[in-house]
């Protein structure tokens, strides 16, 4: 196999920076829609992204599920410069879907939105849209609202994170 020449990798761009807002590690607090007639689940966990060649933000995490055991999940966020677009992906111990995403940030550089197609969660062998925003609070804090789109074109928030840097 030919080498690969150095001058043809993807150099990071000022889209790149944000993703550095990401990089530590982070303790999680999760409250989490149950769905109706039954209480909302709290979680803890903890979450550790680094920096993937100035290009991606890739985070490692856990926490723990309402039943008392731990699920586990990696994802990364970067930009595409071939398509000009955030692009994310999540895979977690209790779910067989890649979850792929495509995303826009807010111009005040705070809020990223991540939309992507999944599984529905209330039919079977039927999808949905779902929308994640994550948004920077400050160098410390920042939240991650996870969405779904009712049937009449509405957004339900079924899971909300918050996430406090520990390092």
């Amino acid at each position: 196999m030919a080498e690969q020449d150095e001058n043809m990798a993807t150099k990071p761009l000022k889209e790149h920076e944000w993703l550095q807002k990401l990089v530590g590690t982070w303790r999680t607090e999760t409250e989490m829609v149950m769905g109706p007639d039954k209480p909302n689940e709290k979680s803890t966990g903890r979450e550790t992204v680094t920096n993937l060649g100035g290009l991606w933000a890739f985070g490692e995490g856990e926490g723990d599920m309402p039943d008392g055991s731990k699920w586990h999940y990696k994802n990364g966020i970067g930009f595409d410069v071939s398509f000009k677009e955030y692009r994310s992906f999540w895979i977690m111990s209790m779910s067989s879907h890649l979850w792929t995403s495509v995303g826009t940030l807010s111009e005040d550089g705070k809020k990223m939105t991540l939309d992507c197609v999944g599984p529905n969660m209330t039919k079977d062998g039927e999808t949905a849209n779902y929308r994640d925003i994550m948004e920077i609070i400050d160098d410390n804090h920042r939240t991650l609202t996870s969405t779904g789109e009712q049937e009449d074109g509405t957004w339900q928030t079924f899971m909300v994170a918050s996430y406090t840097r520990v390092s």
